[in-house]
């Protein structure tokens, strides 16, 4: 029998530009990053989760573990933000995640409830233990808040190969 290669990888990073929010509250350069995210991650069969707020990041990615390193070592050369951090890292049965190429979860009160309970004042993934980012995750799984605005994720639309990037131009407020 085979060792299974399923890994899930969470890292914290921090952003390199200014908040721009637009008219849909997701901040501009955060949904160009999730397009660009969810059409690199479709390719790789990588999937996962992305939270931004307080300007920092936090990731996590499922998928085969040579396609998630190739995923986080691209990441790493973005410049849209710096100090990338592996904050955990290990092989898994399944995955969290298998319907969506990239979640995008807005920071929530169960998010912010959860930093609080941890001790902290704001939103910071650096100081997040394993213990926290594993209740971040199950929170992102479970958070179904129908009032919500979700970004569509276009590796869920098998039937039309993904929404048109005019699609998620216009839906993000961007052109």
């Amino acid at each position: 029998m085979s060792e299974s290669r399923l890994v899930r990888l969470s890292y914290a990073s921090t952003a390199t530009f200014e908040e721009q929010p637009n008219a849909v509250g997701i901040e501009v350069n955060v949904g160009r990053i999730l397009m660009q995210s969810r059409r690199n991650n479709a390719r790789m069969a990588v999937g996962g989760v992305l939270h931004y707020g307080d300007g920092y990041f936090f990731q996590c990615l499922e998928g085969e573990r040579d396609a998630v390193e190739q995923t986080y070592q691209r990441i790493g050369e973005d410049s849209r933000h710096r100090d990338v951090e592996v904050l955990a890292l290990n092989q898994v049965k399944a995955r969290l995640f298998s319907d969506w190429s990239m979640k995008y979860v807005a920071i929530e009160k169960e998010i912010a409830a959860l930093v609080k309970q941890s001790g902290s004042k704001r939103f910071n993934p650096y100081e997040f233990d394993e213990a926290l980012i594993q209740r971040l995750l199950e929170n992102c799984v479970q958070s179904q808040d129908p009032t919500a605005k979700a970004i569509p994720d276009p590796a869920r639309h098998a039937g039309n190969n993904g929404a048109s990037p005019g699609f998620m131009r216009r839906w993000l407020g961007m052109t």
